[in-house]
């Protein structure tokens, strides 16, 4: 209609006709394509609120799962460095016999960390990080989600495996890591806890036993090494904690 009242226009040649009518046809798709562009602008800022809302999710979780296994981690350490402190020097404070031998096997405890990544992968693998328009909290965020993944690799502190851990087993007697298992680590969903256990009834051999786990030179090399390990993983976890706890203040300031 409104190009049909331009070419009547132009045949008269009233060009003031032309003019606004040309205007108006300007106009009217320019505030098409703006109405347009806010409505994109409005639909990628409902997306971008919502990852960063997952991405929050999951850093809270995150910290959660960090400050769980800080804490066992923290409980390996001391195990080892008292099972270590007794090869070196015979010095066991008030610990009895049973009570080193069992710092022994809490050593020996290996606690994975798994992290949730999820949005952070999903954006990055869908080429959408740009729905995160702070460049700084982008930068932060995949600075810490490459460090987490190299300390959950296969290698890292947060998923090793020690040698320690099968060589004291393999060492051990059955009778005493079938009641280990039983009376002293208790595992459920989420959950692992050392249990302060009494030693088990009948049994005995507990100082031989404890001689020669501190007197085997492969046994020690491998627990010095796991326990400093661990205590590697429980300065590491603190140092996440932080950087989580960062990027949580900074996703809220978001706008």
């Amino acid at each position: 209609m409104i190009l049909r009242r331009i070419a009547d226009a132009f045949r008269r040649q009233d060009w003031f006709t032309v003019t606004v009518e040309t205007l108006m046809v300007v106009l009217g798709v320019f505030l098409g394509l703006q109405v347009n562009n806010w409505n994109e602008a409005r639909i990628e800022g409902e997306r971008s609120r919502e990852y960063l809302s997952r991405i929050r999710a999951e850093l809270v979780a995150d910290i959660a799962e960090l400050e769980r296994h800080r804490g066992l981690w923290q409980a390996g350490v001391n195990e080892g460095y008292a099972a270590v402190s007794y090869a070196e020097t015979g010095a066991r404070g008030s610990a009895t016999d049973w009570e080193i031998l069992r710092s022994f096997l809490h050593a020996s405890q290996s606690h994975q960390l798994a992290f949730a990544d999820t949005t952070y992968s999903e954006l990055r693998s869908s080429g959408e990080l740009r729905l995160i328009p702070d460049a700084d909290l982008r930068s932060a965020l995949t600075d810490y989600y490459v460090l987490v993944a190299g300390r959950r690799g296969g290698l890292g502190p947060y998923q090793l495996l020690p040698e320690y851990r099968e060589m004291v087993r393999g060492r051990m007697r059955s009778d005493i890591m079938r009641y280990y298992w039983q009376a002293c680590y208790q595992q459920s969903v989420g959950v692992n806890t050392f249990i302060d256990c009494p030693p088990p009834e009948g049994v005995t051999g507990i100082v031989e036993i404890i001689r020669q786990l501190a007197a085997d030179q492969d046994i020690m090399e491998a627990l010095r090494y796991w326990a400093d390990t661990q205590r590697m993983a429980v300065e590491l976890a603190g140092f996440d904690l932080r950087r989580a706890r960062s990027l949580i203040d900074r996703v809220d300031d978001q706008p």
